[in-house]
């Protein structure tokens, strides 16, 4: 997610429809990076691993349904011995409440000089890996392999917070990255301008595109993985191009891995689905996409205020649950599986310190997880997948920015630390316990 403190923004039927996945630009060979062409899709099942077959996820046979959790952090914890055994003690306690799967930062771009980002950095420099970045995914898919758990590993990022498409402009020689607030001055409309300039030169699209052909290969045989081209993907003002690179992007990664799943890290409509460049059905068309996804950001979204928040609960859970519905409509006119892979909620009366109740929170999870297990009886609904998960690490200034050497407690570099962290001890692992047990046990899961 991202802070997306636009509350002004700037610039800013059911499962009948699964024939429709198949139009469009589907079928096509394309190329990236302005490179090779790509043969018609294969697809291929991995033992263990996921398949979509309609509106529906399936392992070894079965309906799976998504019960997961937000751990950006682990591939960057696991690099060394301490972070290690803190990702292992987190996936004990998150295999623990039933969670299935993980959704995590898959790369992360530097140089690590740079404001508002995790540090250390995968590739501090265009083309340059550091290996002990590259070895702490790659242990993270393993581990995740041994516990049957799926990974859904993101290759970039269209927010700063991990350097994303915005850092590959500036290496293609875009010049310096126009930062968005808390930077001084900072404007989300200009950032995002910026960032989606991304789709547009050939040189950025080629950089990332040798990060895939980095990480993918080494991993195709994983049956935990699940690949996703980018956290919250924004056409803005060039959607024909982000289209494209989503198809070319999707096909590429089904080149190298016919085996796995691919789909986009799509916020869905948001609050402003045309001033973000985004729809939900023409994002997710491409035969190389399996799944669709869709976020949900009540707070970020001008829904709630910290002043109001109780008062501007029931409104705000309303017009949330209304959207995650209209989702999973938009996901049977796609005729594709759809997952809720970003949700949250402040604690209550908008504290950032962990031991700080969240009351509120655990409603609205409740209402959620709901929503998300009658809608996935009878539409494309797959899954659920709250943010984020900061386990037993507490935040050392709650409401203050990160900075190098504070430990990664759920919340990114870029937002007030504490904000949506779901901690070991908070009574929202209740919720999750409970929703994630819901929908294990439905019909065939």
């Amino acid at each position: 997610m991202t802070m997306d403190w636009a509350r002004q923004p700037s610039r800013r039927e059911f499962l009948g429809g699964v024939a429709l996945a198949s139009q469009g630009l589907l079928d096509e060979a394309c190329a990236v990076g302005g490179g090779a062409a790509y043969p018609p899709l294969v697809r291929q099942t991995l033992p263990g691993g996921l398949e979509v077959r309609g509106p529906r996820l399936y392992r070894d046979g079965r309906p799976f349904f998504v019960a997961g959790m937000n751990h950006w952090a682990a591939p960057t914890l696991a690099r060394d011995r301490v972070g290690w055994d803190r990702v292992r003690h987190d996936f004990d306690v998150l295999q623990g409440l039933g969670v299935n799967a993980i959704r995590l930062m898959g790369s992360t771009e530097g140089p690590d000089s740079e404001p508002f980002r995790i540090v250390p950095s995968m590739q501090p420099s265009e083309g340059q890996f550091d290996e002990a970045g590259v070895a702490g995914l790659f242990r993270v898919v393993e581990e995740l392999e041994k516990r049957r758990m799926v990974g859904i590993v993101v290759l970039t990022n269209f927010w700063q917070w991990s350097g994303g498409m915005a850092q590959y402009v500036a290496w293609a020689g875009g010049g310096p990255i126009p930062y968005p607030t808390p930077d001084r001055g900072g404007d989300w409309g200009r950032f995002q301008d910026f960032a989606a300039r991304f789709y547009e030169t050939a040189a950025a699209r080629e950089a990332f595109g040798a990060l895939v052909r980095r990480l993918v290969p080494p991993l195709h045989r994983h049956a935990s993985v699940v690949w996703e081209l980018a956290n919250e993907p924004r056409g803005v003002t060039r959607v024909p191009a982000y289209r494209r690179w989503i198809d070319e992007t999707a096909r590429l990664i089904k080149s190298l891995a016919p085996g796995q799943l691919v789909t986009t890290g799509s916020e869905g409509e948001t609050a402003w689905p045309a001033l973000a460049g985004l729809d939900v059905v023409e994002d997710h068309r491409s035969a190389a996409i399996d799944f669709a996804t869709c976020h949900l950001w009540a707070q970020n979204w001008g829904w709630v205020s910290t002043e109001t928040l109780a008062a501007d609960f029931g409104p705000a859970l309303d017009r949330a649950l209304s959207y995650v519905t209209r989702h999973a409509e938009l996901a049977a006119k796609l005729g594709k599986p759809i997952v809720l892979e970003e949700f949250g909620f402040p604690r209550d009366g908008g504290a950032f310190d962990a031991a700080a109740p969240t009351a509120l929170r655990d409603r609205y999870f409740e209402a959620i997880y709901s929503a998300v297990h009658t809608l996935a009886s009878t539409t494309p609904m797959a899954g659920i997948m709250p943010w984020a998960w900061a386990g037993a690490c507490q935040p050392p200034r709650p409401g203050e920015l990160w900075r190098p050497g504070d430990p990664l407690s759920g919340d990114p570099p870029h937002e007030p630390q504490g904000w949506y962290g779901i901690g070991e001890g908070d009574s929202t692992l209740r919720v999750i316990r409970e929703g994630s047990a819901r929908l294990a046990a439905l019909p065939g899961a």
